[in-house]
Parts: structure tokens; sequence; C-alpha cells
């Protein structure tokens, strides 16, 4: 699976650049395509054919366009999650959406599953997947990928989706402690969520993890770290037994980064 970083996602959501593009006179790039209206916080992925799926939150619920023709058109979009329209994007991470063999189709987003949540100025969501095994035109019902509901506040979130059709996902959460998060992962196959992992303590609070897995299906996160430091630094982590188990953090940066806290 191939992700196209969410800004070409924007661009296409928005209309960007379509006459500009053409006036600009040939290497400028193909106009844009305007996929739907009102709609937010897009993101965008690739299958081997060459095939792109669009996610984004459209009347405030989650939709998904795809394009078999390479960008040139897309479907009229189509619900993957019924959030009875009222996701709101802000200040939460947007739906994900990772593609695999044979028409698999990933998505995941933050979710209010507590009615009661709606009472507050801020509704607090849950981190949910749902898949469709058929190129995007049927969905299944969310599963929750968070174990202890109500600990992923701002679904800081990365998805990546294996050959094999398996779907890694790596959070921030709350669960253990007062200040701060960590990072948890788990991995969705069969309609199943597995268990959740903690791979990382006293992250960045504001940073998403960063995901991608090999053709082995072994996850490899990188993050931000965390804590009252003058200079905070970029680690990975890796897993050699596809998500089993995950090894000690090292450090990406071979300099300082002098960005604090």
């Amino acid at each position: 699976m191939r992700t196209i970083h969410g800004i070409a996602a924007a661009l296409f959501l928005l209309g960007l650049g379509g006459a500009d593009a053409d006036a600009a006179g040939p290497g400028a790039g193909a106009p844009a395509v305007v996929l739907a209206s009102d709609a937010i916080q897009p993101f965008l992925a690739a299958d081997r054919e060459g095939n792109l799926y669009a996610v984004f939150i459209h009347s405030g619920n989650i939709s998904v366009a795809v394009s078999r023709d390479r960008g040139k058109t897309f479907s009229t979009p189509a619900s993957a999650v019924d959030a009875g329209g009222k996701a709101r994007g802000g200040l939460q991470r947007g739906p994900r959406i990772g593609a695999g063999p044979g028409g698999r189709v990933f998505v995941t987003v933050p979710l209010v599953l507590d009615e009661k949540e709606y009472e507050k100025r801020y509704p607090t969501a849950d981190i949910c997947l749902v898949e469709s095994k058929d190129g995007g035109k049927t969905w299944t019902r969310p599963l929750r990928l968070n174990e202890v509901p109500k600990k992923a506040p701002e679904a800081l979130h990365w998805l990546a989706v294996d050959p094999s059709g398996t779907a890694h996902v790596a959070w921030l959460d709350i669960r253990e402690r007062e200040k701060g998060q960590d990072i948890f992962y788990s991995r969705v196959s069969g309609e199943k969520v597995g268990k959740n992992r903690k791979v990382a303590a006293e992250v960045c609070e504001c940073c998403a993890p960063g995901l991608a897995v090999d053709g082995a299906g072994n996850p490899f996160l990188a993050y931000r770290e965390g804590g009252a430091r003058p200079s905070r630094e970029i680690y990975a982590v890796r897993s050699t037994n596809k998500g089993d188990s995950f090894g000690k953090p090292f450090r990406l940066n071979p300099s300082q980064s002098r960005v604090g806290g």
C-alpha cells in the first residue's frame, strides 16, 4: 500500500490549481478534480494497481471516493461511516485510509460512540476502523481500536496496511497517565482487533506517530519524544514478528533538534 500525503487530497477536494495549471503550460500538472463540497480533513491512498482512494469528513459523516483511472475522475462520494452528521474535525486528527490486496480498503476515524458526550462542548471520541472488501462500495460496522474507551481524545494516529491485508494502527493514548501521552499499537485482521500494546512512553503530546510496514508485515514506528526537555529528539521502534512485540527505541536524528516541549 502506498500512501500519498494528505495535502495532495486537499488539492483535489478544494479544486486548486485547475485553470492556473493549464495557463502555466506543459509540466505544470494536471487540472484538479473536485471530489466534494462541504468536505474537510482529506487523506489519500493508492493500491498496487494505481487505484486512488480518498477519505474525508463530508457533511458530518465519513465518505470515500475512488478513482480507477489514476486520478482523472473519481466516483461519487459514498458513506464509509455514518456519524449521524456530527463528525466535526477540528482539534482531532481526521480520517486515514489504506489499501490492501484484492479490493480491501481500511479507514480509521475518531468517532463518538457515547451519545452523552455530545452534551459536552468537546465530545471525546474513540479511534475506530471500518473495512471494505469490495473496493469501497460497502463497509463493515466500526470497530473500536483503543481497548480503554475515551483515552485517545485527540485521535493522533496513523494507519498502514501490509501486503497480506492486515491493518496496523498506532496512536497516542492517555490511559496510564494524568499528564502526557504514550503510544499504543494494534493490528486488525479478519475484523478482529488485536491486543493493544504500549510501544513508547512519554512522547510528544501533540505529535502524531508515523507508521509503516514492510513486505513481511513488520511495523516500524517513528515519534518525537516528550517531557520537559530543552531538545526533544526523534526516535523509532520496530517489530520483527509482525507486531507481537517491539524492540528498544533508538534515536534517528544524529544532532540535537534544539526544539523543546
